[in-house]
């Protein structure tokens, strides 16, 4: 987000969840992402609190389901079929993949599209 603010573009995100027993904790995440940031910094680009909505009637919500399934089987299961189909339509910038990181610490050997996009820059 802090790249594509940096090009000029001023518009502000929502987060949208699928409703959860965990609401109150993810509100409370949202808040301290802009207020003490997160490993990329202060989120300032976020206009509300996160919305929470049920995935039965949220179309959006059920494609949001669908692309983390098929990152989940990517790296949980090393089935790429899902995530093949989907993989070029992450956002990138000059051949980096920005889009897509991994939660944990960079590993130097990984082949992921990700890590690797980012050993090449």
């Amino acid at each position: 987000l802090r790249r594509i603010r940096g090009e000029g573009d001023r518009q502000r995100g929502l987060l949208i969840l699928d409703e959860s027993a965990q609401e109150t904790t993810l509100q409370r995440m949202a808040r301290e992402f802009r207020t003490l940031g997160t490993r990329w910094g202060v989120i300032r680009n976020l206009a509300e609190i996160p919305l929470f909505v049920n995935s039965r009637v949220s179309r959006v919500v059920q494609l949001a389901d669908h692309v983390a399934y098929a990152v989940f089987r990517r790296y949980e299961a090393r089935d790429a079929q899902y995530f093949d189909i989907i993989a070029s339509k992450f956002d990138s910038a000059d051949g980096v993949l920005h889009g897509l990181a991994h939660k944990q610490t960079v590993d130097p050997n990984c082949m992921c599209i990700a890590c690797m996009s980012r050993r090449s820059s």
